[in-house]
């Protein structure tokens, strides 16, 4: 990868002409760059994910496009969701690609959920190319209301 090195230090930076990077540089330097940015999975290439929670479950929706279930694998390991996958493309040999942005190959991601949640219990639904998972919280990690009662008697321990 090309870098912009300074040739003096004096306050004006001034950049050595031969470090300059050429357009065809360029390009795989971009990818990169992107790639970092978005992240490991596929590539660089990460799928929208959200995860929320509500009353008594926590909730992620991955948007996978064209995977089958059967290319998914989830499991919940104590708080931790793993969510692994292959994609596949179709990728025939001796194809000569002029662009190819479509993501093959696998994935996997690895969330720590916010709180406890019952590991056998967990709903799974893919539909439209959204993967949705329903995780229902531990008994202890849900909101509970407390009553109070109303009265005058204080009661005395002891």
């Amino acid at each position: 990868m090309m870098a912009l090195v300074p040739t003096s230090s004096t306050g004006v930076t001034q950049w050595s002409p031969d470090v300059m990077p050429t357009p065809s540089s360029l390009w795989p330097a971009l990818d990169r760059f992107i790639g970092d940015l978005a992240g490991p999975a596929l590539g660089g290439t990460r799928f929208p994910l959200d995860m929320y929670e509500t009353e008594s479950h926590v909730a992620v929706d991955l948007a996978v496009p064209g995977i089958k279930p059967e290319d998914l694998d989830v499991q919940v390991e104590g708080r931790t969701l793993y969510i692994r996958g292959r994609y596949n493309s179709g990728n025939a040999a001796g194809t000569r690609y002029w662009v190819k942005t479509l993501p093959s190959g696998e994935f996997q991601y690895s969330l720590t959920l916010p709180v406890k949640v019952e590991t056998d219990q967990v709903d799974a639904n893919l539909e439209s190319g959204l993967l949705h998972l329903s995780i229902p919280k531990a008994a202890e990690a849900r909101t509970r209301k407390v009553e109070i009662k109303r009265g005058n008697s204080v009661k005395t321990i002891g």
